[in-house]
């Protein structure tokens, strides 16, 4: 049984906080009124300048704080668990998500159920009423798992999860520092963990909704962060080893014909969204590309 759980919610100050923090509040105080359980809140703030705004969030509703001074994912992430040493679980969500009602039973329910040592939830994007209508409804800021509940399909994520620490403890992983700018930490991570045989399980009533930033809501946001998404999946395959080289210049050369044919099907038929589909899949594949000849890992600014 889970006994001790700490949420941890990373943050560099430039979101809303209170709205998350009150919801996960009272999401824990559920728990714990229902169950035997202890359940924490901590917020990881990593700004680059102390946050008085982040401080003054976590006073308001009752949360933990904690100042996490060097910059970088994999500081933070490693942050939240050297604070989760003495606890059952760590749950990760980040700051611009918010969970719906009975997500943190529901990934503990998962977690005990499955004898799990790590659960994923699902994250789907909630856009504002002004959002284009090219974006899809969201698909094309992100994929949700369509996947059913069962062990985890593809790569875990930090986004929505819950860790058992016993497991933590017990392989001595830790977050790569090398990872810090580029992202891509967390795929890692829970890649070495399922091949030190952690069992990743996922549930689809672990849902979380993301709102994203305003800027992601254009065009160039969009194309901008598939470019960066794309140096960052090189800098996870550089690492991860899992296909020759010839078989990922393939996958990718067959992406990029899939978004030139998308770009031209989308511009014939007037469908804006096939069309913006297909640039953001060429922004991805060059990204990509400039970060092999760049050499990897490469740094690039961050941002989720």
């Amino acid at each position: 049984m889970l006994k001790t759980i700490l949420i941890t919610v990373p943050t560099t100050g430039a979101r809303p906080l209170r709205p998350l923090l009150d919801d996960l509040a009272q999401q824990a105080h559920g728990v714990e009124n229902s169950s035997a359980r202890t359940v924490s809140v901590m917020l990881l703030d990593n700004s680059p300048a102390d946050s008085q705004t982040a401080r003054v969030a976590a006073a308001a509703c009752r949360v933990e704080y904690r100042r996490v001074e060097q910059p970088g994912f994999s500081q933070v992430r490693n942050a939240a668990m050297d604070a989760a040493q003495q606890h059952d679980a760590l749950v990760f969500i980040d700051d611009d998500e918010r969970p719906v009602p009975g997500w943190l039973r529901a990934l503990i329910t998962s977690a005990e159920a499955n004898d799990a040592d790590v659960v994923v939830g699902p994250v789907a994007v909630r856009l504002p009423p002004h959002a284009p209508r090219w974006l899809g409804g969201g698909r094309l800021i992100r994929q949700v798992r369509t996947q059913g509940d069962g062990p985890l399909e593809g790569f875990a994520q930090s986004g929505n999860t819950l860790v058992c620490m016993s497991t933590v403890r017990r392989t001595g992983l830790r977050f790569r520092s090398a990872f810090d700018r580029t992202g891509g930490e967390d795929t890692v991570f829970f890649h070495e963990m399922a091949q030190r045989g952690a069992r990743i399980f996922f549930t689809r009533a672990a849902l979380v909704f993301e709102t994203p930033d305003r800027d992601r809501l254009t065009l160039s946001g969009v194309v901008r962060r598939a470019f960066r998404g794309g140096r960052t999946a090189a800098a996870v395959e550089a690492e991860l080893k899992d296909l020759p080289m010839p078989r990922r210049l393939i996958r990718r050369t067959g992406k990029l014909a899939r978004a030139l044919c998308r770009i031209l099907s989308g511009t014939v038929c007037g469908r804006p969204a096939d069309c913006v589909r297909g640039v953001q899949d060429v922004a991805f594949v060059c990204g990509w590309g400039m970060a092999l000849l760049a050499g990897v890992p490469v740094a690039v600014s961050r941002g989720k």
